[in-house]
C-alpha cells in the first residue's frame, strides 16, 4: 500500500510538467521579477501560449524530442511594454516588428483611430501573427481649438455636460481607455477625471493649461503624461507671462516654468500624486535623446530600416543638440522621477514614438536606462516596463513576470540586466506567445 501510495505521488509530480510539451529554455537563468534575485540553472516549459512549469535544470530530461533553446549562461526575464507610442499606417508594417525586435511584445497607442483599433483587433484573434499586443487609448478628446489643429482626430468638447456621453461613446467603440488633451476647460477636465475615478475607468492625460494649480494633483487619478503639469506647479511664481500662455499648451508651459522651481512647491505635488495613487509615464528620451548628439549622428549615417528611412528626414529637419533650455528642462524631468520614485509613486517607461530620435524598440531600452540615471535601481527600472505595466493593465493581463500559467512572452538576454542595464540590448532571442521570435538556432 504504502509503495502504491509513493507511486501515485510520484506520478502526480511527473505529470505536472510532463504534459504536452512545444519549447523548453534549458539551464537558465531566471529574473522571474517577482523580486531582484536570480534563479540559477532553470528550465521554462511552454506548453501553447504559457508557461506550464519552472523547474531545476537537474529534474528535467528531454523524454519526449521537445524543441529546446539553450540557455546556459543566459538570462530569461519578461518581455518589455512601452507604455506610450503612436500610430499611423505607413509605417506600421515596418515599425511594429522592430519593437518585437528589441524585446517590446506589447505596445500602448497613446491616440486611438479606427485603424489601429482594426490592427489591435486582428492581432488578438491571430487574424495577425508575430506583432506586439495594442493597447489603444480613445481617439484624442480635446478643448477648442485643439491642440493639432487641422490634424486632430477626435471629440472637440466646450462644455462639461458633453464629456461624459463622450467618454462613454469612447468606450463603446471599443478603445482601452480614456486620453484628455492640453486644451480642455478646467471644468470639462474635472468632470472627466471625476467620472473616470467614479466608474473605474482607466484615464490618462496631460494637465490641460486652463486647469488652476490648486487643482493639478489634489481628488485626482489615472495616469500624467510627460510629467505635464509638475513644473508649472512648482514654478517659484504664481503665474506665467501672458506670451507663453498663448501658446495654449502644456508642453512650453513646463518647459518655461522649469527655470524657476521652488523645491517645497515640487514636494507638494509629488505628496498630492502618491496621496491619489497618480500614475506618471515620464518619457524622459523624449526630449534627451535629441541631446545625445553622438547618437543622433550615428542614427543618420546607419540609418534605421528602409521602410523607416522617411523618418530620418523629418527627424533631422527638427534638428538635435543641446541648448541651455533642453539641458534645463531635462534636468528637472529627471528630478521630478528621481523625487517620485523615493515616494514610491507608480511610474511606466514609455518613449512617445514616432517622435525625433525614439527608434521603435531601442528607445524604450533608453528609457529604462534613463530611469536608472534618475536614481532607480535596476530591478526598479525593469519594472516600469514590465510589472507596473501588468499591474496598471490588470488581472486579464497575463505578462510582467516569469511565472508558471503567465504567457510565454520572454526575454532571453546573453548578461544580466540586473549587474548592468544596458544588457537588455544583449538580446539573444525573443519568445512571443510560446514562439520563438528570432532566428537563433533550436534543437
Amino acid at each position: 500500500m504504502k509503495k502504491l501510495v509513493l507511486t501515485f505521488i510520484l506520478f502526480a509530480y511527473t505529470a505536472s510538467y510532463c504534459q504536452k510539451l512545444d519549447l523548453a529554455l534549458v539551464n537558465g537563468n531566471i529574473i522571474t521579477m517577482k523580486n531582484d534575485k536570480v534563479l540559477l540553472n532553470q528550465t521554462v516549459l511552454i506548453t501553447g501560449n504559457k508557461i506550464s512549469k519552472i523547474i531545476p535544470s537537474t529534474k528535467w530530461k528531454n523524454t519526449e524530442n521537445v524543441k529546446t533553446i539553450d540557455c546556459t549562461g543566459k538570462y530569461i526575464m519578461p518581455t518589455l511594454v512601452d507604455m506610450h507610442m503612436h500610430s499611423n499606417p505607413y509605417m506600421d508594417t515596418y515599425a511594429l516588428p522592430f519593437f518585437m525586435k528589441y524585446g517590446v511584445t506589447t505596445i500602448r497607442v497613446m491616440a486611438g483611430n479606427d485603424a489601429i483599433r482594426v490592427k489591435r483587433d486582428s492581432i488578438r484573434t491571430n487574424k495577425l501573427k508575430r506583432l506586439p499586443d495594442i493597447y489603444i487609448a480613445s481617439e484624442l478628446i480635446d478643448g477648442n481649438p485643439p491642440s493639432f489643429g487641422a490634424d486632430h482626430q477626435g471629440p472637440i468638447v466646450t462644455k462639461k455636460e458633453q464629456i461624459i456621453p463622450i467618454i462613454q461613446e469612447q468606450l463603446k467603440k471599443g478603445y482601452d481607455f480614456i486620453k484628455l488633451y492640453s486644451r480642455l476647460k478646467q471644468d470639462v477636465f474635472q468632470e472627466a477625471v471625476a467620472y473616470c475615478k467614479a466608474n473605474k475607468i482607466k484615464v490618462t492625460y496631460h494637465i490641460p493649461t486652463d486647469v488652476e494649480k490648486s487643482k493639478f494633483f489634489q481628488n485626482a487619478t489615472g495616469e500624467i503624461q510627460h510629467l505635464s503639469g509638475y513644473a508649472r506647479f512648482a514654478h517659484a511664481q504664481d503665474s506665467l507671462p501672458k506670451k507663453i500662455m498663448l501658446k495654449n499648451y502644456d508642453v512650453p508651459f513646463d518647459e518655461v516654468s522649469s527655470k524657476s522651481i521652488n523645491d517645497e512647491k515640487l514636494k507638494t505635488a509629488v505628496s498630492q500624486t502618491v496621496k491619489n495613487k497618480i500614475w506618471n509615464c515620464p518619457t524622459l528620451v523624449l526630449f534627451y535623446n535629441k541631446t545625445d548628439t553622438i547618437f543622433c549622428k550615428n542614427i543618420l549615417k546607419t540609418k534605421i530600416h528602409p521602410g523607416l528611412d522617411g523618418l530620418l528626414g523629418w527627424w533631422q529637419s527638427t534638428g538635435f543638440g543641446n541648448s541651455p533650455e533642453l539641458t534645463n528642462y531635462t534636468k528637472f524631468q529627471h528630478q521630478t522621477v528621481a523625487l517620485l520614485h523615493k515616494e514610491k509613486a507608480q511610474l511606466l517607461a514609455g518613449t512617445d514614438f514616432p517622435n525625433p530620435w525614439l527608434v521603435p524598440g531601442l528607445s524604450l531600452h533608453q528609457e529604462i536606462e534613463r530611469f536608472t540615471m534618475a536614481g532607480l535601481s535596476n530591478y526598479e527600472a525593469l519594472k516600469t516596463a514590465t510589472v507596473n505595466p501588468a499591474i496598471w493593465f490588470g488581472p486579464t493581463y497575463e505578462k510582467g513576470y516569469v511565472a508558471e500559467n503567465k504567457i510565454a512572452d520572454l526575454l532571453i538576454l546573453n548578461q544580466n540586466p540586473l549587474t548592468d542595464i544596458k544588457n537588455t540590448t544583449a538580446i539573444y532571442q525573443v519568445i512571443h506567445n510560446g514562439n520563438p521570435y528570432l532566428n537563433q538556432d533550436q534543437k
